[in-house]
C-alpha cells in the first residue's frame, strides 16, 4: 500500500474526506434494488476515527440511530483516511503539514454548526488515523456492542478537547473508561488479530467501492441505497425510511430524555434529536442544569452526572 493519499483529506464542496487511492467519490445517491427481506435495517458505515466530515454527521447520525434504534443494526468499516505524513500533499485544500488541517478543520466547524478543537494540529499532531482504527477493531473483538461507544470517546477526544488518539496510552485509557477488559484488548493489539481485522476493513472498503468517507450504506426490506458525505437530518431519515419502510417517528420531545440518551453531546446535537432550533434548546438545556462548556463557538452539553471538569 502507498504511503501517499490521492485524494485530498477532506472537501468542503463535496461533505467528505476521500479514501486514499481513489480520486472520485461515489455519487450521494445510488439506485435502489431489491434488498434483503428481514424486520431490521442494516447500515454499514465506511468511516475513519479521525474523519471530520464524519464528525459533521454526527448529529443526524446519532438523531437517527437513537429514534429508530430497535430498526437498526450498524456495521462499522474503518478505511484508514491517514497512514502517514510521508509524502502527503493535499493540492486542492493546501494541506503540506499537519498544521494546514486546523485551519481546514475550523472552515468545516463554521459552515456546518458542529463544535471543532483545531489545537490537536499545532500542540499534538496526529501522525496516523491507523492506531486508533486498530484500537477499535481491537475493541470490536472483544466486546462489539461497545463498539459505537468507543468510536464516539475517540472523537470526543479529538473534536471536543483536541487529544492525540493514536496515542496507546490514550486509546487503552479509553477502554478501561468504558469497562472493557483491558487485558483482553491488549492481547488483541500483540497477537495481530486486531491488525488483521482493521486489514480486511481496508480490504472490504475497497470491495464495497467506498472513495470518501463518510459512506453508508442502507439495505432494508425495502431497498438499498447509498449515500455519501456529510448530511443533514431530513435526507438521512427519508433515506432510511425509503429502505426500511418504517413509519416515521417523532423528535425526542423531553429534554430529560435526550439527556438520557445523548449524554455528551453538542448543541446541534441536542437539536436535531429533539426539533428545536440551537438557541431554544441551549435554553431548555440551562434550564433543565445541564452541564455546559464551550467548545470554538458552540457548546457540549452533559448530565449533571457526567460534569466535565
Amino acid at each position: 500500500m502507498s504511503n501517499n493519499l490521492d485524494g485530498g483529506l477532506c472537501d468542503l464542496e463535496s461533505g467528505a474526506c476521500a479514501v486514499p487511492g481513489n480520486d472520485t467519490l461515489l455519487p450521494h445517491e445510488v439506485a435502489q434494488t431489491a434488498g434483503p427481506q428481514a424486520d431490521r435495517t442494516t447500515i454499514t458505515y465506511v468511516t475513519d476515527p479521525i474523519c471530520s466530515a464524519c464528525w459533521i454527521l454526527e448529529p443526524a447520525w446519532r438523531s437517527l440511530t437513537e429514534r429508530y434504534s430497535d430498526l437498526i443494526e450498524v456495521r462499522h468499516v474503518y478505511g484508514g483516511l491517514l497512514r502517514g505524513w510521508q509524502g502527503f500533499h493535499d493540492a486542492g485544500n493546501g494541506i503540506r503539514r499537519p498544521e494546514d488541517v486546523a485551519h481546514h478543520w475550523d472552515e468545516f466547524a463554521a459552515r456546518s454548526g458542529q463544535p471543532i478543537n483545531s489545537s490537536v494540529w499545532w500542540n499534538d499532531p496526529i501522525d496516523s488515523s491507523y492506531p486508533p482504527s486498530i484500537a477499535l477493531a481491537a475493541v470490536r473483538l472483544i466486546a462489539p456492542k461497545a463498539e459505537e461507544a468507543y468510536l464516539r470517546l475517540l472523537r470526543e477526544e479529538l473534536f471536543f478537547d483536541g487529544r492525540n488518539i493514536a496515542r496507546p496510552e490514550l486509546l487503552e485509557e479509553l477502554v478501561a473508561e468504558l469497562g472493557l477488559d483491558v487485558q483482553a484488548y491488549r492481547q488483541r493489539l500483540e497477537d495481530g488479530s486486531a491488525v488483521s481485522e482493521f486489514e480486511r476493513d481496508l480490504v472490504r472498503t475497497r470491495e464495497l467501492g467506498a472513495r470518501g468517507f463518510p459512506t453508508l450504506i442502507l439495505e432494508g426490506p425495502d431497498g438499498r441505497l447509498v449515500l455519501h458525505g456529510w448530511l443533514g437530518l431530513d435526507r438521512l431519515e427519508e433515506a432510511f425510511l425509503s429502505v426500511s419502510g418504517a413509519t416515521r417517528r417523532p423528535h425526542v420531545a423531553s429534554i430529560a430524555e435526550a439527556l438520557e440518551r445523548l449524554g455528551t453531546g453538542t448543541s446541534l446535537e441536542y437539536a436535531t434529536l429533539t426539533g428545536h432550533s440551537v438557541t431554544d434548546v441551549e435554553r431548555l438545556l440551562a434550564a433543565a442544569d445541564a452541564k455546559s462548556r464551550p467548545v470554538g463557538r458552540s457548546q457540549v452539553w452533559s448530565p449533571q452526572s457526567e460534569a466535565v471538569a
